[in-house]
């Protein structure tokens, strides 16, 4: 894992429209897809990475998923927060999967965190068809691109070549991973600090609009906030729900509203003073994020499209490529 921050560059250049087409190995683009504005991706890289070595990796991991979420759809919420947890500590390295003391994995910050059976399921099945060939991290990768296709998200192609980080702290974990109690310009200084923006805090904080918080995430909510940010019916029913019981395991929809679609219902809950945690609420009054929640609460189909967006650039920063790292054989544990 690296320890330095660096910032992702990035490179406009013309889209092309691309024909509706099937890959090689059988995973399916949309119909309708037409690819984005790019961003340059990291240094080792690439779209056909797996393409001899592997084939059939990208319709491994989908069907894995497709699975997965057919029998639970709030894998996909999982999937989404697991990979974003691995980003927050020092990038996309599957750093988050170690599974050992003092690993990531055991920080607080990575207590309610779900979905590493499934990585290591897919693992196990990509070393049956390709062994030591395809990394926990593009693994993590894919699983979420194709989990996010699952609940509506606009599809977004991938590149591959992410190698496997050989370190994992918990002390890191606390330290870097937002719990929601941070300010806006927390925030917006971490997000620039992995090269990404603004917008793409905003509108990665749109992944709340699916999902559940802890009552110990929502307390800070409901004992700082004022009237005039916080919905007065909202807030006696997060105080009925969370005054009982173990505020730790007892859980409250992030989106009370439409909890199960992944819509733009998160930000209009914002302009209804009823976000649930508080650092979410904060950005509708933060000159530097209202203009873009007011957007995103007035645009569905951008909101989506921008998710997308901004998940395919946060899977990019701070890879480790060649042999900067290694593919593990088993995602919970580096190789020895």
């Amino acid at each position: 894992m690296r320890t330095a921050l660096s910032l992702l560059s990035f490179l406009a250049v013309s889209v092309l429209i691309l024909a509706p087409m099937a890959m090689a190995d059988g995973y399916s683009q949309p119909q309708d897809y037409q690819p984005p504005a790019y961003r340059k991706p990291a240094d080792g890289l690439a779209a056909g990475y797996y393409g001899e070595s592997c084939p059939d990796m990208e319709g491994i991991v989908q069907r894995a998923v497709k699975k997965a979420f057919a029998a639970d759809y709030t894998i996909a919420a999982g999937l989404i927060r697991l990979f974003f947890h691995d980003f927050a500590v020092g990038g996309c390295d599957a750093s988050i999967l170690i599974d050992a003391p003092g690993s990531e994995k055991y920080a607080a910050a990575s207590k309610t965190l779900r979905g590493f059976e499934l990585i290591e399921a897919i693992k196990t099945e990509l070393e049956a068809k390709c062994p030591k060939t395809v990394s926990c991290a593009d693994i993590l990768t894919a699983a979420t691109r194709d989990a996010s296709r699952e609940v509506g998200v606009s599809y977004w192609p991938l590149v591959y070549g992410r190698k496997d980080g050989r370190q994992s702290r918990k002390e890191a974990a606390d330290k870097y991973v937002p719990m929601g109690r941070e300010s806006v310009t927390d925030l917006v200084a971490f997000f620039e600090s992995m090269g990404l923006n603004v917008r793409d805090l905003v509108v990665l904080s749109g992944a709340h609009t699916i999902g559940k918080a802890s009552c110990a995430a929502v307390k800070p909510r409901l004992c700082k906030s004022k009237p005039e940010t916080l919905d007065g019916k909202y807030g006696d029913f997060l105080r009925r729900k969370c005054r009982r019981g173990d505020a730790e395991h007892e859980r409250v929809e992030l989106d009370g509203v439409t909890p199960t679609a992944f819509d733009n219902g998160y930000y209009k809950n914002l302009e209804r003073r009823m976000g649930l945690l508080e650092t979410d609420q904060k950005m509708l009054h933060d000159s530097r994020t209202r203009s873009f929640v007011q957007e995103m609460a007035r645009e569905p189909e951008e909101f989506k499209r921008q998710f997308a967006e901004s998940m395919r650039c946060l899977g990019n920063v701070q890879v480790l490529t060649g042999s900067e790292g290694e593919v593990r054989s088993k995602c919970s544990a580096v190789n020895y």
